[in-house]
């Protein structure tokens, strides 16, 4: 069994979700496990009281977090933590056997799980940017492809529509607000009332505030609202973090 084989006091590190499982105490074939995980996944550890930990990932967020990768993340790191949850029951049963099987397949499913968030975290971004000022435009591309981000540039909300039904939706939408032919407050009522784009990741881009807009802040609206002049190193910084702060929830 992999965990009764190894030795006392190591460490399997998953660097890429946050995770660390610790071998505390190996006794007469008796394993002690400590984990130690971002609090978004709230494991329990078998040694030490229920506390809430910092997510050392809280921050990375290089990679995609389509719909589709970020379910298939969720499945692998719920199946690994109701692991846990089914090894500390065996343990305190005294069932160590299946326990240390337990815990096998837990610490398996956590090697995939880290395995596919690196693979997120290492794909190019992809962004959608709507505005009609064309200069504006291709100057914020251009300053976006620059840390590797895959870009695609239209003029009004009617375009961004047209491509978003066309084409693979991108991780990111930053939609100006006043534009001729479709606005961007229409533009995103449409997205938000279209099954398959309402979890995109829109963030308003605009010299007016929300309420003078139209647009709400939250789930019905954008995911955030940047006033121009933009300050584009933290408009980096928050595509960044929206992109993978739903990754790992459970």
């Amino acid at each position: 069994m992999l965990v009764l084989s190894r030795r006392a006091d190591q460490k399997i590190v998953f660097p890429s979700i946050g995770v660390t499982v610790k071998l505390l105490k190996i006794n007469r074939g008796v394993a002690k496990v400590g984990i130690d995980a971002p609090r978004d996944l709230q494991i329990l550890r078998e040694e030490i009281p229920h506390t809430k930990l910092p997510s050392p990932h809280a921050d990375a967020s290089a990679g995609s977090t389509r719909a589709s990768d970020r379910h298939e993340l969720r499945n692998r790191l719920n199946a690994a933590k109701l692991g846990v949850h089914l090894a500390r029951r065996q343990l305190h049963s005294g069932d160590t056997e299946k326990a240390a099987d337990t815990l096998d397949f837990v610490i398996d499913g956590f090697r995939k799980a880290d395995d596919l968030m690196y693979a997120m975290q290492t794909r190019r971004q992809s962004a959608l940017l709507v505005d009609d000022d064309c200069n504006e435009r291709e100057l914020l591309a251009a300053y976006l492809k620059t840390f590797g981000f895959q870009v695609e540039t239209v003029g009004n909300g009617s375009e961004a529509l047209a491509y978003l039904e066309n084409h693979a939706l991108p991780d990111v939408v930053l939609m100006d607000m006043v534009m001729p032919v479709c606005d961007g407050a229409t533009a995103i009522k449409s997205i938000r009332e279209t099954p398959k784009m309402r979890e995109l990741k829109v963030f308003g881009v605009s010299g007016t505030e929300p309420r003078d807009s139209g647009v709400s802040v939250g789930p019905a609206g954008v995911d955030g609202w940047f006033m121009k002049p933009l300050d584009p190193e933290e408009l980096l910084g928050c595509i960044r973090s929206a992109n993978l702060s739903a990754s790992v929830t459970l």
